[in-house]
């Protein structure tokens, strides 16, 4: 059995997906029967015909996730999904007909039927994982299953907050964080019915990957509290999750479609930054602001120390172990702050102040508007964090809709730039 710390990151079970093909509605209906016959009970007829039902849900369920993360481009080389079995009260995020409690039973009997490997949970290091066996990954490859095939069930909460709870992770020193059952208001009915209408207009937007449907969308907004102690609200962090897209590998983005066409992509140039010089000036950075001396062959690392930067709470006195492999080597915190400061010295005193989920529920809520606005005019749209994928043939509406938007929103239109799309070549470049 392989160490907890051997394993690589597991990807979390979601209990709303549902079987929708023919082929993976065979293919769960066979394993159901299997289970069942590996699971024996005492119950009277009706209790078992009941159980069966219920241990039919968990099965579909499980294979659909399997399925999805077998086949999902953006999933490339992660095959441990995370399924936690432990007896939790149900909160507001679950799915209210599962049958969690029947899931380890569940699991156990895929994988005495060779199904699955199970890697047990480990205190405080992760939840118990699971792997498709070689034989049930060729399986769904003989059973022509496609992403197509993999449906969602409806009410899955897509307006999420979370808490830091004080700890810090000892991995890398980013504060721990925990969900937060929460009392609906105003505020998040019409929060969640602006991700509903944005969800449904996402699913009907023609993306495609290798000219596959990769399965339904639903992406969720993730707030946070600063802390645990603080009043619920909506007004940190905010930002988009749950798109295929927003984690696949650069590289594979030129195999994305939307209605057939290749995509173009828009970003707000130096959008952490500028929203941070709006806020502090109320006008954007007159350049380009990850132009950071001796980071010019560094702009990732430029744009992640911003990021850490304004995010953090006091000096930074040493460097991540991401972001010192981000940056040229023989960087310090001390040099870094020097050189940013002195780039930005309208900043100095941002720094270390936290304004990092401030600024990023700014951007959520230029992004919400702008994919309302597309919606409204009927154009598809895959959003990013600060920035759109988008049909090429529609990218002179996009930008001229982003600056537009970003100009309600703050008062001043940003700098809208395209991004090199690695194995496209580019005509539109830079938003008049």
């Amino acid at each position: 059995m392989s160490s907890p710390n051997e394993l690589p990151p597991a990807i979390f079970l979601d209990p709303w997906l549902t079987a929708e093909g023919d082929g993976l509605k065979a293919l769960s209906q066979t394993i159901a029967e299997r289970v069942e016959r590996q699971i024996s009970s005492n119950l009277s007829q009706s209790a078992r015909r009941d159980a069966i039902s219920r241990r039919g849900l968990v099965v579909e369920n499980l294979v659909a996730n399997l399925a999805i993360m077998h086949l999902s481009p953006h999933l490339e080389n992660r095959d441990l999904l995370a399924v936690a079995t432990a007896k939790t009260k149900a909160t507001r995020y679950d799915r209210e007909d599962y049958p969690k409690r029947l899931l380890s039973g569940v699991v156990l009997a895929m994988e005495e039927l060779g199904l699955l490997i199970r890697h047990p949970y480990a205190f405080r290091e992760r939840s118990t994982t699971v792997a498709p066996t070689p034989d049930f990954a060729a399986t769904i490859d003989r059973q022509r299953v496609k992403l197509s095939d993999i449906g969602r069930a409806l009410g899955a909460e897509t307006i999420w907050l979370n808490a830091r709870t004080g700890e810090i992770s000892f991995a890398d020193r980013t504060p721990l964080k925990c969900r937060i059952e929460y009392q609906d208001t105003e505020e998040t009915i019409l929060l969640r019915d602006q991700m509903e209408r944005i969800n449904a207009y996402l699913n009907q937007s023609g993306f495609r990957f290798d000219g596959e449907h990769q399965g339904p969308v639903c992406l969720r907004r993730m707030f946070l509290l600063r802390s645990l102690s603080d009043p619920h609200s909506f007004n940190l962090s905010g930002r988009l999750f749950g798109g295929w897209w927003q984690e696949l590998r650069s590289d594979r983005r030129h195999r994305i479609t939307i209605g057939g066409e290749r995509i173009t992509d828009l970003d707000f140039q130096g959008a952490f930054c500028q929203l941070m010089y709006v806020h502090l000036t109320g006008k954007p950075f007159p350049g380009d602001p990850y132009a950071i001396e001796g980071l010019e062959d560094h702009r990732g690392g430029a744009k992640l120390a911003m990021l850490t930067l304004l995010s953090r709470r006091g000096d930074l006195k040493r460097l991540s172990p991401e972001l010192k492999a981000a940056l040229p080597r023989g960087w310090t915190a001390k040099r870094l702050m020097d050189a940013f400061t002195r780039h930005h010295p309208a900043l100095r005193d941002a720094i270390g102040k936290d304004y990092g989920v401030e600024l990023m529920a700014t951007e959520s809520r230029i992004m919400v508007e702008l994919l309302l606005t597309l919606k409204a005019r009927g154009i598809g749209a895959m959003p990013l964090h600060d920035g759109v994928q988008c049909a090429a043939s529609s990218g002179g509406l996009v930008a001229e809709a982003m600056q537009e938007v970003t100009e309600r929103v703050l008062s001043v239109a940003l700098p809208v730039v395209e991004k090199p799309v690695v194995g496209q070549e580019w005509g539109y470049k830079e938003a008049a």
